[in-house]
């Protein structure tokens, strides 16, 4: 077992760093397409509508955020004439969430410089680590979830 008192390989450290690192990757690369007052803290939201759109209660599950949180956020990005709502033609409570076409076409931007990331990280570690790597997050993720549930 790793000493845990190796600061280097703080997991907190090192997943701190790596976000820092992608949402400033994120910010150089789409500089020019985002809109200035995009916050990095969207990321999750707007990602997660992609093109089929989704509904408040789905993202609100998705997001592990409150009702209140994307409600707020959805209204920054309909601001940003990323997104816009309407309601569900299936459940009146619920409102669906959608990208616009100036939306659809950062998300598809975004998506392309994901890959291209996936790309360079592949290349420095290979592909077995990669997916490894990966596994290993959602697994971790995963736990999180189930230890939340037993509060």
């Amino acid at each position: 077992m790793e000493d845990v008192h190796d600061n280097e390989r703080l997991i907190f450290k090192q997943v701190y760093f790596l976000k820092r690192h992608t949402d400033k990757a994120a910010a150089v690369h789409l500089a020019s397409l985002m809109p200035i007052d995009f916050n990095m803290t969207f990321m999750p939201y707007f990602m997660s509508i992609g093109h089929e759109g989704i509904s408040n209660h789905n993202l609100v599950n998705k997001i592990m955020v409150t009702k209140q949180g994307v409600s707020k956020t959805v209204k920054e990005l309909e601001r940003l004439d990323l997104t816009y709502t309407r309601k569900s033609e299936t459940d009146a409570r619920s409102i669906m969430i959608f990208l616009t076409a100036k939306g659809k076409q950062l998300y598809d931007t975004i998506y392309q410089m994901a890959n291209n990331m996936t790309a360079e990280y592949i290349k420095l570690i290979g592909a077995k680590k990669y997916e490894e790597f990966i596994d290993t997050l959602i697994k971790i993720s995963k736990w999180h979830e189930e230890q939340e549930k037993l509060l």
